[in-house]
């Protein structure tokens, strides 16, 4: 699902039931409010959860979200938008899972916006409160849809063009904490830079994201110890699409300080794919790999272990077990529309450790496993997504996936068995 807050939907002559919910006009029609709801509901079912580590739950478990928005425009200077989430986990054994299952009541967003048009083809906007961070593949920057989404709060300022949009914000992290209304500004993460993205739409080349961020964070852990890390990230994206064949390459650099040594880290992901628009089921097949850097020497006072900053929910498939650091991966895919509504996609993902000197780590970047000398092979994964399009509103998933462990895993005593995932989902969206 998208961010509800990029969205306009301007007035529609049809004067439809949606369309009415989507821009009611008010007071003199100078101004109009906009208002959606979207509602997933889910159920998950693992045998092995983490590979067996902690609490498991054999008969599965329901999540249960539902987000409410509301955008108030006056005229085409000011706006006001808030965006309401209730998160909730039901029948799963260990409770709900740190700030991504559980969030009974919260304000995800709350900003005010001016905007102002300094030439006749830009726009400049100022937003101001709680917000969002969503950029390019999601693999740095993103609300991370899971349960629970990721909130920032601080100070954005955009300057688009045509084909050319500028974004420069400095914001704290939201703490999620799963109570009502009881999260709190995190005062231990800070984040800023700026995020250029440039379209050429009848070119080859189709985009390029050029951006700098910069991560302040007092207590952050990997295997070669915790403490304070001030991290900055320099890097670019590049897609480039024709009309059989696309592809996205992501270069990443980082440097700074982590307790008293440096940090210098990288990562590099390409992706190919080719549509095979004149067969049957119009397959699109693709392959996608990356490396990312992990950290050479635990002893020393240099970290090269990459940080993913606050990446999306599911990284590498639909388990949430490895995310991007310290990981080669190579990644086939296979995509078949069966129907209009309904695609068929089938994944498979190997994946290995870059350094043998480093650990393993989750999707967000949080220290997972320690380093071991069994081999850097972590496992295989492979995972069948289904998804049904049930008209405008309403969409069906089935995933189904399988996960091997290889030598690295096989090596650790807490890692017992494989893991096998189920899950199904259905939104609305209004």
């Amino acid at each position: 699902m998208t961010d509800a807050s990029e969205e306009y939907w301007p007035a529609d002559t049809l004067r439809t039931l949606p369309a009415n919910v989507k821009h009611l006009p008010v007071f003199r029609g100078n101004e109009s409010v906009s208002t959606g709801i979207n509602i997933r509901e889910g159920f998950e079912y693992f045998k092995d959860y983490q590979w067996g580590i902690g609490p498991q739950d054999r008969d599965g478990y329901f999540l249960h979200r539902a987000l409410l928005h509301s955008n108030f425009r006056y005229s085409r200077y000011f706006r006001l938008f808030t965006e309401l989430q209730s998160s909730l986990i039901s029948g799963r054994n260990g409770g709900p899972r740190p700030a991504q299952d559980q969030n009974k009541l919260a304000v995800n967003q709350l900003f005010a916006e001016v905007s102002v048009s300094p030439t006749v083809n830009s726009r400049l906007r100022l937003r101001l409160g709680k917000q969002y961070l969503k950029y390019g593949q999601g693999t740095l920057l993103d609300l991370r849809d899971a349960n629970v989404r990721r909130s920032f709060i601080g100070g954005k300022l955009l300057l688009e063009t045509k084909r050319t949009r500028l974004d420069v914000f400095a914001m704290k992290a939201i703490a999620v904490r799963p109570g009502v209304l009881d999260d709190a500004v995190d005062q231990d993460q800070t984040i800023g830079g700026l995020w250029l993205t440039q379209n050429f739409p009848v070119t080859v080349l189709a985009k390029i994201d050029l951006y700098y961020l910069v991560t302040d964070r007092d207590d952050s852990h990997y295997n070669q110890g915790s403490g304070k890390e001030l991290r900055h990230t320099a890097g670019t994206g590049l897609s480039l699409d024709s009309k059989d064949w696309f592809s996205f390459t992501e270069l990443d650099f980082q440097w700074g300080k982590f307790n008293k040594g440096s940090i210098l880290a990288w990562k590099i992901a390409p992706s190919f794919g080719y549509r095979l628009s004149s067969f049957a089921l119009r397959p699109v097949i693709s392959v996608q790999g990356a490396i990312s850097s992990g950290d050479g020497n635990a002893n020393d006072n240099s970290l090269q272990t990459f940080s993913p900053i606050y990446p999306k929910a599911i990284f590498y498939g639909y388990i949430d077990n490895a995310g991007s650091s310290n990981l080669i991966v190579i990644h086939p895919k296979v995509e078949l529309r069966i129907t209009m509504q309904i695609i068929l996609t089938v994944n498979y993902y190997r994946f290995w450790r870059e350094s043998l000197q480093d650990g393993l780590y989750a999707v967000n970047g949080a220290f997972l496993l320690p380093a071991a000398d069994a081999g850097k092979h972590v496992g295989d994964m492979y995972d069948l997504f289904t998804q049904y399009q049930a008209g405008k509103h309403v969409s069906f998933q089935f995933i189904s996936a399988y996960y091997r462990r290889g030598s690295y895993l096989r090596g650790n005593s807490d890692t017992k068995s494989d893991i096998l995932y189920f899950g199904l989902r259905t939104a609305i969206n209004i």
